[in-house]
């Protein structure tokens, strides 16, 4: 394994419109898979890049590279291997952008947010990478690319998390379009940067237009994942109600889905997400004040181990749940046995 070693801040920026080459070719062999490690990392996106070629005869890559209407623009061509986006490098600071990726010759296998496409000659993918991904090419290809700020395709990107590694067939006119666009802007230097924008616009629409294909077949597919992601958040609820952290920020990271995902899964459900972890903590205090081992831990303890930060909050919030107050509940469960251990709480009606 080799992992690129430039920084964000030496990243070449080649004039716009102007194509600039990468390659292996002139490299001893020993030297040419961090080379090319190097160049993933500075002018593309920051990866780890893996090779069972690595130090054998045989390995090489290429990249043309354009920048123009404000995204990367590119043709690669390479030796089998794997470019893996990690957690760890997530923690850098880096422009969030959307990789569109259409495979030209060979197989490729792109997995993100628990999906896997698998692109023939012709088929297209999307990813990002704001979130952890692998690209695997068992054998040599090619593939053009195309690298676009977030900012600029949400408007036809509008659920990121719905849509990556989603195997767009060759089948959709559109995909052939896409290939053209790249390979104008690739092979015909010095396109003007108000012409760059116009293509851009145009290969957006394009874009749109796939999408637009590939989200029906995707809503036919999404109740099940839809069934699966909710037992994944529903589980990880259980396994940390306990924590103050627990909400949809955190739980993204954890489980690798966007917040507005998360928030997205729990439309239609009787409860929000929020609704959802404060009532089974108020159902986890209410057995804990139920269980006489624990009679001399005060009521606001109680609350407290189970995520409320406030004693009054969490008495008003009980009240309103099940009618009455913590220390009523736990008098009309345990009886007499609670005035043998009474401590001083603070109930707010």
């Amino acid at each position: 394994m080799s992992e690129a070693k430039l920084a964000l801040g030496e990243r070449k920026n080649p004039t716009s419109g102007a194509c600039v080459t990468f390659s292996t070719h002139s490299l001893n062999e020993r030297d040419r898979l961090s080379f090319w490690a190097d160049i993933v990392c500075s002018q593309l996106i920051r990866a780890e890049i893996r090779s069972s070629q690595a130090g054998r005869r045989g390995f090489h890559g290429s990249l043309d590279l354009v920048r123009a209407g404000g995204m990367d623009v590119c043709h690669i061509s390479a030796a089998a291997q794997q470019v893996v986006r990690t957690p760890a490098l997530l923690q850098r600071m880096e422009e969030p952008v959307c990789v569109i990726a259409l495979q030209v010759t060979g197989e490729a296998r792109i997995s993100q947010n628990g999906r896997c496409a698998v692109l023939q000659p012709g088929d297209m993918t999307l990813f990002s990478n704001f979130r952890p991904y692998e690209l695997c090419f068992d054998q040599e290809f090619e593939q053009r690319v195309f690298i676009i700020p977030q900012s600029l395709c949400q408007g036809v990107v509008r659920d990121m998390d719905a849509l990556a590694a989603v195997t767009l067939h060759r089948t959709h006119p559109g995909n052939r379009i896409l290939g053209a666009y790249a390979e104008a802007l690739v092979e015909v230097p010095g396109v003007p940067e108000s012409q760059a924008s116009q293509l851009r616009e145009g290969m957006l629409q394009t874009l749109s237009a796939v999408l637009d294909g590939a989200v029906g077949l995707e809503k036919s597919r999404y109740r099940p994942m839809r069934r699966y992601h909710l037992a994944r958040i529903q589980a990880f609820i259980r396994d940390n109600l306990a924590d103050p952290r627990l909400g949809a920020e955190w739980m993204s990271a954890a489980l690798q889905l966007s917040p507005s995902h998360i928030h997205r899964i729990f439309e239609g459900q009787a409860q929000t997400l929020s609704a959802t972890i404060w009532q089974q903590r108020l159902e986890a205090c209410r057995r804990d004040l139920a269980r006489p081992e624990l009679l001399c831990i005060d009521v606001g303890e109680i609350g407290y181990r189970w995520g409320f930060s406030d004693l009054a909050h969490f008495s008003r919030r009980f009240r309103q749940a099940f009618g009455v107050s913590p220390r009523a509940w736990r008098h009309a469960q345990l009886g007499s046995l609670s005035a043998g251990c009474v401590s001083a709480e603070d109930e707010s009606p």
